[in-house]
């Protein structure tokens, strides 16, 4: 897989998670285990306070990226595997008809455009305020490596 893809897929499941490992993590700051709630969060040691605000005052970017991220993964299922769901149907008025490959091409090539074209900025941009967000709420990294800190720079 190509580091760029690589990259782009891990950006896009971070920001998916943000919303169900948030809470989560602030739950385990505020009851006095910031280690493991480090492990949801990179690495990094919160605080309660920290952890919860960063839970709040992420919201606004966390459901956007929920939302949109759970749609793309409900329509790639459904499209990609457009032959599964509605083979049993009538299918031969559908978009790319009258056969199934042609059918299973537009839809699976549409979606496919669809992602790269629709899904990439908006998700890179809700993920890099994410990111921003949990940098400027953040404490210092716990493990100072010399790749975390040429990551921090």
């Amino acid at each position: 897989m190509p580091a760029d893809r690589r990259t782009t897929t891990c950006t896009a499941t971070l920001a998916f998670l943000a919303l169900p490992a948030g809470p989560v993590a602030a739950g385990l700051a505020l009851t006095g285990r910031p280690e493991r709630a480090a492990r949801l969060w990179g690495g990094r040691a919160w605080t309660g306070p920290r952890a919860l605000a960063r839970v709040v005052l992420g919201l606004p970017l966390d459901v956007p990226a929920f939302l949109l991220l759970g749609f793309a993964l409900v329509n790639s299922v459904r499209n990609l595997g457009y032959p599964l769901w509605y083979a049993g149907t009538d299918y031969h008025d559908a978009w790319g008809g009258p056969t199934m490959a042609g059918i299973w091409a537009v839809h699976a090539g549409g979606w496919a455009l669809c992602l790269y074209v629709l899904l990439r900025w908006p998700v890179a941009w809700l993920a890099a305020a994410q990111r921003a967000l949990g940098a400027r709420l953040a404490l210092p990294t716990t493990h100072a490596t010399p790749a975390t800190q040429a990551r921090q720079r």
